[in-house]
């Protein structure tokens, strides 16, 4: 509904006889001549200010989308007037157009206590909750409007979306579908209603409703992308290719993690020289993906490249570890050491070196941990030398090293 429809009607409602200066005001806003409208207003309101002129005044500033004009001009009504239902309501709608949410709810609020027949002013309260990601009151305000008014279309798309955000699946699952009955061709409610279903309980109603979609919409990308991962997930890996190509004919900047879905399906389809130019292109976008690197090497094997699908398992083994898993384990491995676990905190410091061959201070610490556990002097000379090897010059403990070194050589020839 514009603003200057919806003056008309304010017009009728409140004011059953217009004076002339009235009059000449409303017939400028329905024609549209905003400034004048204005000019005459400001004229009036110097005469005899009323709630009636300021209404009028911020709905020329409505019409206009001047919405911070709008809410000066209504709140200096509703100063005349502080439980005119419409003009907290007019101000409520300004402000949730400015993104003022919280504000819009306090005056939404007060006009809906004045006017609880008032389903419309209860709808868009409704509104500014779910804007504000207030789904229980919105749910609390939709579930009300809707044992009042069943019908209403839009309200129960609400109350849909609402029931879906409290954890009220099945409400919501009944209320979509009902509201794409009656409206087939609102097509986001396709899509909400796709992710209301339980994936693995209710596959034939997916189903239904993304062909019910695509007969609305045909071709639509985000409907035969949904094809294409319902039938990716339930390991419907030949129709999932075919839905994931048609899906790449109609969007040309897919999604990474959507060719990676595409990829994995034509492996699994059988298509492993598809595959490979899948992956191979992934490869060149993210060279360090070891899912990536992994379906390579996979697909290398099947077609019987061995050398070249061992290299790149390889590469994947490496790629997959985190380095902060390595870190883990080289402060377990400290911390068995506090504790004296020897035994123990070697085997984890080994663990560190093993996921990442680069810490090589770490060979340090297991070369002064064999010093204590058992007094282990073979071992703990052993990886002193290895340590001063692989950490060259720049290694933090390399002159203590080389100070135990010589010390643990003098010890085992006497002990020899």
């Amino acid at each position: 509904m514009t603003h200057a429809f919806k003056y008309i009607l304010i017009s009728f409602l409140m004011l059953p006889v217009l004076t002339q200066a009235q009059h000449s005001i409303d017939q400028l806003i329905i024609n549209k001549n905003y400034p004048k409208a204005l000019v005459e207003i400001n004229k009036q309101l110097e005469k005899a200010p009323s709630a009636e002129l300021y209404l009028k005044k911020g709905v020329v500033y409505q019409n206009l989308q001047d919405y911070q004009q709008a809410v000066a001009a209504f709140s200096e009504g509703l100063m005349y007037e502080p439980e005119n239902v419409t003009m907290l309501g007019e101000t409520a709608e300004s402000f949730a157009i400015l993104g003022n949410n919280q504000d819009a709810v306090s005056f939404y609020q007060k006009a809906v206590d004045l006017a609880p027949d008032d389903l419309v002013l209860a709808g868009k309260l409704g509104r500014v909750f779910i804007n504000l990601k207030d789904h229980n009151k919105a749910y609390d305000v939709f579930s009300s409007i809707y044992a009042r008014d069943s019908s209403n279309v839009f309200w129960n798309k609400q109350l849909a979306y609402c029931a879906f955000k409290v954890f009220k699946r099945k409400q919501a699952v009944y209320l979509y579908e009902n509201v794409l009955e009656a409206n087939p061709r609102d097509y986001t409610s396709y899509l909400n209603l796709l992710n209301c279903y339980h994936p693995q309980k209710e596959g034939n109603q997916i189903m239904a409703t993304i062909e019910k979609g695509l007969i609305q919409f045909p071709g639509d990308p985000d409907l035969l992308l949904e094809k294409a991962m319902f039938l990716y997930r339930t390991k419907r890996y030949g129709p999932a290719m075919i839905h994931f190509e048609k899906y790449l004919e109609a969007e040309k900047q897919p999604e990474y993690d959507t060719e990676m879905n595409y990829g994995i399906a034509t492996y699994f389809a059988g298509f492993e020289d598809k595959a490979l130019g899948i992956f191979n292109k992934l490869n060149q976008l993210n060279p360090n993906d070891a899912l990536v690197i992994y379906y390579q090497s996979l697909c290398y094997k099947k077609m019987k490249d061995f050398e070249q699908a061992g290299k790149l398992m390889q590469w994947a083994i490496d790629a997959s570890t985190p380095d902060y898993v390595a870190e883990m384990y080289h402060h377990l491995g400290q911390i068995f050491g506090q504790q004296r676990m020897f035994k123990e905190s070697v085997e984890a410091l080994n663990k560190a070196l093993e996921l990442n061959p680069e810490k090589v201070e770490v060979l340090f610490e297991i070369a002064t941990t064999y010093e204590e556990f058992n007094s282990n002097k073979t071992l703990a000379l052993n990886y002193y030398n290895i340590y001063i090897k692989e950490a060259g010059e720049g290694g933090k403990n390399i002159s203590y090293a080389l100070d135990r070194i010589e010390k643990l050589k003098e010890d085992l020839f006497f002990e020899e």
